[in-house]
């Protein structure tokens, strides 16, 4: 057999399954094994398993790409669990006091999560002006006050502006050192409540990401598999695994989205409701051009 082959694995809550496509998009192998606490068993039992299965001895090393989608974002997120502590800090004194940080999430979430809030004197106007010359003093006294495993900082109007932002970057290094940074501008679009929860959730999952970025590596090295490795988006479309390590928000809906691909190519149905149940969570989406389309998604936890 001659061409190349890819990988395709889902790691969910309940279980791990692994598919083996040629160029031509058949299937030659398909594997499933339960998802194991540490997920770096579940991916190499699941890896063995898929290419054992192939129809020839040899076919893996013909294997070039391995692309990765897991809910293990969403599933943090639904049970509380493996979530960072995040220092959330706001530049956007005086102009939006009246709502603190996190003001509008579920009480257990929000104890979860934070380990600390502020807002201090900053922001910009849309067209990029300041709101307020940045309190420089106040990042440092709130960084050096704060444990957290990361923090997230959100600016007013900051993809108008990105420059306080990447100022309290540097302040937090100086101060600190390698704390992971998670910066508002890189994350959402204008509105800053729905920028600065995204960009909280993108810091509280840095260890969730890591977890599951270090176990693909260490199940694809067991294997001697050099390989392009790629993670499942949101979208339905692909980024590299270093891009999705800094981003993992990207990934919240990247399960979900595995499925309306799935069920696209499966039926060649390319506009279609598709419901996706797992073990933790029950997921609906809507397919549009053999895409997820840009709906709101609606998930619940199994059994509510």
């Amino acid at each position: 057999m001659s061409g190349t082959l890819r990988v395709g694995i889902d790691v969910g809550g309940t279980n791990t399954d692994a598919v083996v496509l040629d160029d031509d998009d058949r299937v030659l192998a398909t594997a499933k094994r339960p998802t194991s606490p540490d997920v770096t068993g579940g991916l190499r039992a699941v890896l063995d398993a898929v290419l054992a299965g192939l129809p020839e001895p040899g076919l893996e090393k013909l294997v070039k790409r391995v692309m990765l989608g897991t809910t293990h974002a969403t599933n943090a997120i639904l049970e509380r669990r493996a979530l960072g502590r995040v220092a959330v800090l706001r530049l956007g004194a005086p102009a939006t006091t009246s709502v603190p940080p996190l003001s509008e999430w579920p009480d257990d979430l929000r104890d979860t999560v934070a380990a600390g809030t502020a807002i201090v004197r900053g922001g910009h106007f849309v067209d990029g002006r300041e709101i307020a010359p940045l309190d420089v003093d106040a990042v440092r006294k709130f960084v050096a006050t704060t444990p957290a495993d990361a923090i997230a900082v959100a600016g007013v109007f900051s993809p108008a502006s990105a420059d306080q932002e990447n100022r309290v970057a540097e302040i937090i290094r100086a101060e600190i050192g390698d704390v992971p940074v998670s910066l508002s501008h890189e994350i959402g679009s204008l509105g800053l409540l729905e920028r600065e929860n995204a960009t909280v959730l993108n810091a509280a999952l840095y260890g969730v990401a890591r977890d599951v970025t270090v176990a693909l590596r260490e199940a694809l090295d067991a294997r001697g598999l050099e390989v392009e490795t790629y993670f499942a988006q949101n979208d339905g479309t692909l980024m590299a695994v270093d891009y999705a390590a800094r981003y993992p928000v990207l990934t919240i809906g990247s399960g979900p989205a595995n499925s309306l691909r799935g069920a696209a190519y499966l039926s060649g149905v390319t506009d279609a409701i598709v419901a996706d149940v797992g073990g933790t969570s029950t997921d609906l989406g809507v397919l549009v051009g053999g895409f997820p389309g840009s709906r709101p998604r609606r998930s619940r936890s199994a059994g509510s």
